[in-house]
């Protein structure tokens, strides 16, 4: 197939989603399909250049941060994309089209659906769907792109749900069940248990990374580590964002600054990032929701024992009742943290051969198939 993808951002831009999307993205290069990717660029980025089978254009728009990208910012992008996809679909021709998000990217892919025909296939990924996300100026952005985000969906084959708690709110925010469905992120499995046999032993060393929203509430990780005798170990945090100088005073309040390291933006998959990995033992997100958070595989893989807030995003990756804690129960999270470093640290082995790409690939080249194959959808009314 020759699949345009569209996403407004790609690595090294972005947050969980953008990795996941260039999995995707390599993934389906490599099976033999032609994969051309449009995405926002940045300075010090090329316009164009071909990664690992995929042929990336990365557009001229305003972003002001690789970590994040606001509303305004996300609109250059749309208008941008129209403007390039009317020359590139004028002189070449695509079996489906790829996009990620709803919101903003869907409205790129509507366009390209209604003006050249091209079926559409969206993947889902937390905050473009209704409810995922609590802050006031996401709910209120999203009441007010109902009819928008509906006529998204009404222009779209099938909307991919990388979790089974997404795949609800997007049932509640709009009730139309035939054109959702459930394909669960996929890791390399293999790239991340491979750091295991390099000899690295592992260390005192516990990890928390993501984007630092107050949502992903590292704060109550700092304030559990922060009741034990750290005796030698080590905290490593990785990631940036607008909460970062609340952690950082949380940190000097907290008396922890000798043992905490936060190491900023590191890219995904980087050398840096999997040396890290490589040698953490503990892996800790108490995070108050999730999609399908790709961190918590990644360093299962890489032998971290994982200690997770207990949503459903999480349990739906892990089942076992040792590894939960409540969001906010600093004393529950402390005392799991307790008993596991009071033993020396070694690698944790766990099964995750179902999330592996070959097993999860299948599915999306199935979906996208069917999409060109069966090409325009029905109408329907908002």
């Amino acid at each position: 197939m020759n699949i345009l993808v569209l996403n407004y951002e790609y690595p090294p831009l972005g947050g969980g989603a953008a990795p996941v999307s260039r999995d995707i993205s390599e993934k389906l290069a490599e099976a033999g399909n032609k994969v051309t990717l449009v995405t926002m660029g940045f300075k010090g980025l090329p316009a164009f250049e071909i990664v690992n089978g995929v042929e990336i254009h990365r557009l001229k728009c305003w972003r002001s941060k690789k970590s994040s990208c606001m509303p305004w910012e996300q609109y250059t992008y749309i208008m941008a994309a129209k403007k390039f996809l009317s020359k590139e679909l004028a002189k070449n021709s695509y079996d489906v089209c790829h996009t990620h998000f709803i919101i903003p990217t869907g409205e790129v892919s509507k366009w390209v659906h209604k003006k050249y025909n091209l079926p559409v296939v969206i993947t889902a990924h937390g905050s473009d769907v209704e409810g995922y996300n609590s802050k006031k100026y996401m709910r209120i952005m999203h009441i007010f792109l109902r009819p928008f985000w509906k006529q998204i969906v009404n222009e779209t084959y099938k909307v991919i749900s990388p979790s089974k708690f997404l795949e609800e709110l997007m049932l509640k925010a709009y009730n139309r069940p035939d054109e959702y469905f459930f394909i669960p992120n996929g890791i390399d499995v293999k790239k991340y248990s491979d750091l295991q046999k390099q000899g690295i032993p592992k260390k005192k060393t516990v990890l928390l990374m993501g984007r630092m929203q107050k949502y992903k509430n590292m704060q109550t990780a700092l304030m559990a580590l922060s009741k034990l005798d750290l005796n030698g170990w080590e905290i490593k945090i990785l990631g940036d964002g607008p909460y970062r100088p609340e952690l950082e005073k949380l940190v000097e309040e907290k008396g922890l600054a000798k043992n905490v390291k936060f190491f900023g933006w590191v890219e995904n998959g980087s050398k840096q990032q999997m040396d890290i990995l490589a040698e953490a033992s503990i892996y800790i997100t108490a995070s108050e929701f999730e999609n399908c958070p790709m961190s918590v595989l990644e360093t299962i893989a890489a032998g971290c024992y994982p200690l997770l807030s207990d949503i459903r995003a999480h349990r739906q990756l892990v089942p076992e009742e040792e590894f939960y804690f409540e969001p906010h129960d600093v004393d529950g999270l402390a005392n799991k943290l307790s008993k596991y470093m009071a033993n020396e640290p070694q690698a944790f082995n766990y099964d995750l051969n179902r999330y592996d790409w070959k097993n999860v690939l299948s599915s999306y080249s199935k979906v996208l198939k069917e999409a060109a194959e069966k090409g325009v959808k029905r109408k329907c009314i908002v």
